[in-house]
């Protein structure tokens, strides 16, 4: 009894001064370690604590519909992902939209357009306002999420 107490206060204490990552860490990968995850929980966490930047893309991506529950299927499901995302990139390489100078962010608009039915008829078409918000959370998923495949599909 005297040591839960004692984490208790601790607890408390940690809290107070700022200091809450190491429960909040072990109760996600709790969370994390289930069979199939719970999405109404990892949703519930993520709204109430800071999300470790090791699990943020896995859960964005359970999240956001990208990855299935399941944790035995995300292997496939991200090399069907990525071959989409290959594809997609060739195509616009292919009709000479965009190159390998093209900005990473402006390939990310580019390939949604383009999934989406919306590819201009040139590049040089003015952006739409709803291109220039896609623009801005494809240049901050960069800096968030380090593999290319993964913000694209994030941002999308």
């Amino acid at each position: 009894m005297t040591e839960d107490s004692q984490r208790n206060f601790r607890s408390v204490y940690y809290e107070k001064v700022g200091f809450r990552g190491v429960e909040e860490k072990k109760s996600l990968e709790i969370l994390l370690k289930d069979d199939r995850l719970d999405t109404e929980k990892l949703c519930t966490f993520s709204q109430r604590f800071p999300l470790p930047s090791m699990y943020r893309a896995l859960v964005w991506k359970v999240l956001l519909g990208i990855l299935p529950p399941h944790h035995e299927s995300h292997a496939k499901v991200m090399m069907y992902r990525k071959e989409q995302y290959l594809d997609v990139l060739h195509a616009l390489k292919v009709v000479r939209f965009v190159s390998d100078a093209t900005p990473q962010a402006e390939v990310y608009l580019r390939m949604y357009q383009l999934e989406s039915g919306k590819l201009p008829r040139s590049p040089s078409f003015p952006l739409e306002p709803e291109d220039e918000v896609f623009l801005a959370i494809a240049k901050a998923m960069e800096e968030m999420v380090e593999d290319s495949v993964d913000c694209y599909w994030i941002t999308r």
